[in-house]
């Protein structure tokens, strides 16, 4: 692994997006947050994400999560490929004793063929209302601008999905068209509300924590106490 200085440690990122985007590989990528480590999933995290994603409430407001939610559900996504300029990560929650608890996921993809990157994001039941969603969101955005070159995200709410519109809203994301889609719940064509946000948007609003930069291994962002991102060598 190669030598790392401080000013590439911890390059503070906000108002210099233009200067400081850096293409990193997604392959090896690990974001670390204030309290969550957004990590690659693996064939070992099945059954976890069986346990969060088999829930009838989970499913209810998303469009393609499909319910019941089988062990076979948790491979195929586990194994599917963002495409390039896309991401997947399981989220975990980061423990007082060094542990990470899967308990969501978020990705960033061109599903259903989009021309657009599109994010989705989900959690567990059990971890609503904690501010979770928004963190995660806002690294994944943070990245797809900084260092993979997108200049317009978008995303994809059932109107029924409240609590998704808030946490959306929040990262900057405005209404741009109101559609149908296919719910995987329902079995059934539904409404949905399409939101998008530009990076000249997400420049001028951008006010969270500012995404900070590690060139660690994966089995090394465990220890790590600030936020940050991970790309394996």
């Amino acid at each position: 692994m190669s030598e790392v200085r401080d000013s590439d440690q911890y390059e503070s990122l906000i108002g210099e997006a233009g200067d400081r985007a850096i293409h990193r590989p997604t392959k090896g990528l690990v974001i670390e947050t204030q309290r969550l480590i957004l990590r690659a999933p693996k064939a070992e995290d099945a059954m976890a994400i069986v346990l969060l994603a088999d829930n009838a409430a989970v499913a209810r407001n998303l469009v393609g999560m499909p319910h019941p939610y089988r062990i076979e559900h948790a491979f195929e996504w586990i194994d599917e490929d963002p495409g390039e300029g896309g991401q997947k990560h399981l989220i975990c929650l980061k423990g007082a004793n060094g542990t990470a608890t899967p308990i969501g996921a978020v990705t960033l993809d061109f599903r259903r063929g989009a021309r657009i990157p599109t994010l989705g994001c989900w959690f567990g039941e059990v971890h609503w209302g904690r501010g979770f969603a928004t963190e995660a969101c806002h690294a994944v955005i943070d990245y797809a601008f900084l260092h993979q070159g997108h200049d317009k995200l978008s995303f994809t709410c059932r109107v029924t999905n409240q609590p998704g519109r808030r946490v959306i809203e929040k990262c900057g994301f405005q209404l741009a068209a109101q559609e149908l889609g296919n719910a995987r719940y329902q079995g059934a064509v539904v409404p949905v509300d399409r939101f998008q946000i530009e990076r000249r948007t997400w420049e001028s609003l951008r006010a969270w924590e500012p995404l900070r930069l590690h060139r660690r291994t994966e089995d090394e962002i465990g220890g790590l106490t600030t936020r940050g991102l991970a790309v394996a060598e």
